[in-house]
């Protein structure tokens, strides 16, 4: 059963493994200690072959395909930084009666990045021919006097396993052609014949790893109906590559002549490959594959080494990076909200170093910490999100967040100690509100870093000298920064209210215009109507809060319009009359 297991991730493994190093060589290595890199990649590995084990005895499939491929060029990334070679945990054991040398080399494909980089290829070859990359398992077919001989899974490029006693299984594979020439070789790809497939939704749907299962099981499964081919290479065939198509479809091999298309133009190639991404067709893909119409001959070719094709992948649905840290920002009202930093990735053209994954309580049922491996999507108006937890770290830290009992509605109204991130949140709400502009958190931050400002007001009495003082912000900026608290001071009451977090402003601003009002109101039960009794607690638990108090006061002081004095004097929180 082990040997089985292992035949399986070998299998699976090399259709990637070329990309996988290619992909890796850029990257850092992991900022631990040989011992604990030693141990985590123990643990990845580990962790692949438990999926591999799921798909070929029950057909689970727990992780997607392209999921399943970065994890694995992440794990041989690792291994290089060992200075172990790629994928040599994976100890292949193929008993000599199943092992084929393959006649001709498969030789694997460079992944290109970008449009740019296939413009640069394609700049002196054109015309070239484009095929969809079937997302399948890679064979070799060698047919003698028309018949066939041999069916060998890729394997290691040179050598694989023997499938041949599996091929009558497979309809799509001709066991006898008429107009065969004496001795042929082709490679292709065995798929899972799917209907209406949309790779942008759906992705590979675990299409690759099924049909490694499939073809690894000793006994016959009916599934095998399902099993397609599609040859994509025909060594030492016509030259020509419209001849070529056109006879292998005449021998029983029609797909790739559906399927190839001549690029004469570069436009065309991003135009088909989201074509493949985007409609619906009957295998899974995972990007597309550019060729030369002249390829060397076949006894040329080796395992991973070819000039004359490249591949393009598919965008990624789903984006595989390491967490680096967990940080905890506080909001406005007091949410404690939990951000993940990341090892930059690349999704849909957007550089992403940062998740929020929302509040504590997920980020406690999401178990993600530092070293764990995630992927991201991209949910509406392109924001990053968390999808999966796909891997953790086995080497666990403890990280407390901050205390929940300590900020809510009605903390951090004035710069304390602990208190930075939930103040500074209420100034930069304060300032949208009264309509600022130009005025940002960093303008904020500064502003209370310097203490030129420790509570909600303590920008009115600022001056243009002042502000101008503060490092690097200059006389322009300070003017103009002086030019928007000087105009927020006349503002609409309603602003100031929602400014200072009223609750339930949407239901008060018609009915109030003071903030004595206000006070008058909650103190004669005049609001039960528009409230629930909830409602109305937390209106006025922060109405009469004394720091709210104190704000009020401050606002009726400096003049704001709804907080001014009225009847000739103000009660101020501590009792005090001042006189008009």
């Amino acid at each position: 059963m082990l040997n089985l297991l292992i035949l399986v991730l070998f299998i699976v493994f090399s259709t990637s493994i070329v990309a996988a190093e290619t992909l890796n060589t850029e990257k850092d290595c992991p900022a631990w200690s040989q011992d604990k890199l030693q141990r985590e990649t123990k643990s990845l590995m580990q962790q692949l072959a438990r999926w591999d084990q799921l798909y070929r005895q029950k057909g689970i499939s727990e992780i997607d395909d392209e999921v399943y491929d970065q994890l694995m060029a992440e794990l041989i990334h690792w291994q290089l930084c060992l200075k172990q070679a790629p994928h040599s945990d994976f100890p292949v054991v193929v008993f000599p009666e199943n092992k084929r040398v393959h006649p001709v080399a498969h030789t694997g494909l460079n992944k290109l990045k970008d449009e740019q980089e296939i413009n640069r290829w394609l700049h002196g070859r054109l015309p070239v021919w484009l095929q969809p990359k079937i997302d399948g398992v890679a064979v070799t077919l060698v047919y003698q006097q028309g018949k066939l001989v041999s069916l060998i899974s890729r394997g290691n490029g040179s050598e694989g396993v023997d499938w041949t006693a599996k091929s009558p299984y497979i309809a799509e594979i001709p066991q006898e052609i008429e107009n065969a020439p004496p001795y042929m070789v082709l490679q292709g790809e065995l798929f899972l014949h799917k209907d209406g497939h949309i790779q942008q939704s759906s992705g590979s749907d675990g299409a690759r790893n099924r049909v490694a299962g499939l073809m690894m099981r000793k006994e016959y499964s009916p599934e095998l109906k399902q099993v397609g081919l599609f040859i994509w290479s025909w060594p030492d065939g016509p030259m020509d590559m419209e001849s070529k198509l056109r006879k292998l479809a005449d021998m029983g091999f029609p797909l790739a002549l559906r399927y190839s298309h001549k690029i004469e133009k570069s436009e065309q190639v991003q135009k088909l490959r989201m074509h493949y991404f985007a409609q619906p067709m009957p295998f899974a893909t995972d990007g597309i594959v550019l060729k030369q119409e002249i390829e060397p001959k076949g006894n040329q070719w080796r395992s991973g080494s070819n000039s004359w094709a490249v591949a393009w992948k598919h965008p990624l649905r789903h984006q595989v990076t390491q967490v680096r840290e967990v940080s905890f920002t506080i909001g406005r009202t007091g949410k404690i909200s939990v951000v993940l930093g990341l090892d930059k990735v690349k999704l849909d053209d957007r550089q992403i170093s940062r998740v929020n994954i929302g509040s504590v309580r997920r980020w406690q049922q999401l178990d993600v910490l530092p070293g764990d491996q995630v992927t991201l999507t991209l949910a509406g108006h392109g924001i990053p999100k968390l999808a999966q937890v796909v891997w953790r770290i086995k080497e666990r830290q403890n990280i407390q967040p901050p205390d929940k009992q300590r900020y809510h509605a009605l903390s951090c109204l004035t710069l304390t100690a602990g208190c930075e991130q939930q103040f500074n949140a209420r100034l930069k709400w304060l300032g949208e509100s009264l309509q600022m502009t130009g005025v940002s958190s960093g303008s904020w931050a500064m502003l209370t870093e310097q203490k030129l400002v420790t509570d909600l007001t303590g920008w009115l009495a600022l001056s243009v000298q002042q502000i101008a003082a503060l490092p690097g912000i200059g006389d322009k900026r300070a003017q103009a920064i002086y030019s928007q608290f000087s105009k927020a001071k006349n503002q609409p009451f309603s602003y100031w209210m929602k400014g200072i977090g009223v609750p339930y402003m949407d239901k008060l601003s018609d009915d109030v215009d003071h903030w004595r009002q206000l006070e008058q109101k909650l103190a004669g039960s005049q609001l039960k109507q528009q409230f629930t009794s909830g409602q109305l607690k937390k209106l006025s638990d922060f109405v009469n809060d004394t720091q709210v108090k104190a704000i009020a006061e401050k606002l009726s002081v400096a003049g704001i319009k709804g907080f001014d004095r009225e009847n000739g004097a103000v009660v101020n929180p501590v009792g005090i009359t001042i006189a008009q």
